[in-house]
């Protein structure tokens, strides 16, 4: 499933900048301050880069406000309690607010404001057609990612990630791509900023909670899933198009 005509028009782009440069200037205090407390909670520098993957396999680096203490060692994909966040690298990671220097990446073309997140060369299975996203739709429907992950351990982190959300993932993004419109952007960015949740991103997670379980039994461990809230863990939940909602 290819991006419709939207997701790489110059259109899509002009409304990125233009929505990531008033972004800059009204956030500018507050990121001030989130810098100010990254410097004083904890050593090391105030913003983390890494590379990520964007379009047609070309390689940036992506800016966060940095949330661990050493970035450079354990596995690469985080979960709930990791020992490596800082006093407040947890509180930053669950508000998103380690992510607003990627308005940044914005200006600069490595990424969209909506799009599948990019992810480190090794993550990344296949090559993105449009240019990777701040926020998304299966970014929504995995905002509590690192909860579901809380049990893995940690030597099987990037496996999961590699073999069970990223298949889910992409098949969200590439949904939403082949429909995506700018009200539709314009949806999961206010989605985004009001942390808005649907029943069917819950449906999608009860999936994902199934194939942590196998995943631990192949592994010979007892995990139990992380609950959602108001779901049964059912082994038939349909995926639905996430650019229709």
């Amino acid at each position: 499933m290819k991006p419709n005509d939207w997701s790489n028009s110059p259109a899509k782009r002009m409304f990125d900048c233009a929505v990531a440069a008033l972004a800059l200037i009204i956030l500018s205090p507050l990121m001030l301050v989130v810098a100010l407390a990254v410097k004083l909670s904890s050593k090391g520098p105030i913003l983390f880069r890494q590379k990520r993957m964007g379009r047609n396999g070309w390689a940036f680096e992506i800016y966060k406000f940095r949330s661990m203490h050493d970035c450079g060692s354990g596995p690469s994909v985080t979960k709930a309690g990791d020992a490596r966040l800082t006093s407040i690298g947890g509180f930053l990671r669950k508000t998103k607010l380690d992510e607003l220097p990627q308005l940044v990446n914005v200006m600069k073309g490595d990424m969209s404001l909506v799009g599948p997140r990019p992810k480190v060369p090794h993550h990344q299975t296949y090559t993105l057609l449009a240019r990777p996203g701040v926020t998304g739709a299966a970014t929504l429907a995995f905002r509590d990612e690192e909860d579901f992950l809380h049990h893995v351990p940690d030597h099987a982190l990037d496996a999961c990630q590699i073999n069970l959300l990223m298949p889910l993932k992409r098949e969200i993004d590439d949904e939403y791509l082949a429909h995506a419109t700018f009200l539709t952007d314009l949806n999961v960015l206010l989605r985004t900023v009001w942390k808005s949740h649907k029943s069917a991103d819950k449906e999608r997670v009860c999936d994902l909670q199934i194939s942590l379980v196998s995943l631990s039994q192949a592994l010979g461990q007892s995990v139990a899933p992380a609950p959602v809230p108001g779901h049964h863990v059912s082994p038939n939940i349909p995926l639905r198009n996430m650019a229709a909602q």
